[in-house]
């Protein structure tokens, strides 16, 4: 009796899987070589936000304030929080649909530019701001206000610039035209 292979599965085109019609040509085209693909961020933004979270805390707590009022402001923080985690959520989805890196440690396959990112071009930023002002606001760190115009500024000059220029070298004018489009926050 002889034994028939079942017919192999259905292969996704690896453009397909990967989100760019025409991959390897992207690929070979790119100025950027494989070790230096990355926006070189010298440190992850959500550290960033934890270290000027940390230090309102510690601020907050020498400084004898007091954590826990509660009132309107558990209402805001609940929401500014929501807010935050459902951009960020929404980012997460997006990027994984689009077949592309979240982490800015390795390479952008795909330009991003619909759901969030067609009103901001860094939405996830804006959901990290909107998480650690929630929590500010639902603990009454007041020093977490202070911190806010310090942290922003080292998103900007650490993170964003940076993931910019790479972006840029990336993907050209086509990145170009989405920045003159869009704005970097809201």
């Amino acid at each position: 009796m002889e034994e028939t292979a079942a017919p192999p599965a259905p292969k996704k085109k690896k453009e397909e899987a990967l989100g760019h019609p025409d991959l390897e040509q992207f690929w070979a085209d790119s100025k950027i070589p494989p070790e230096k693909d990355h926006a070189n961020i010298p440190i992850l933004p959500p550290f960033l936000y934890a270290g000027a979270l940390l230090c309102s805390l510690v601020f907050e707590l020498f400084d004898g304030g007091d954590l826990f009022r509660w009132g309107a402001q558990l209402t805001l923080g609940i929401l500014t929080l929501s807010l935050g985690a459902g951009i960020i959520s929404w980012c997460l989805v997006l990027f994984a649909n689009e077949g592309t890196n979240i982490e800015p440690y390795l390479p952008t396959n795909v330009l991003v530019t619909k759901g969030p990112y067609s009103f901001s071009r860094n939405p996830i930023y804006v959901g990290l701001t909107a998480l650690y002002l929630g929590l500010v606001i639902l603990f009454d760190i007041v020093w977490g206000f202070f911190f806010l115009i310090p942290l922003l500024a080292a998103v900007h000059f650490l993170v964003i610039l940076r993931e910019e220029e790479y972006l840029e070298e990336k993907f050209g004018q086509k990145y170009r035209d989405y920045k003159n489009s869009v704005r970097r926050w809201l």
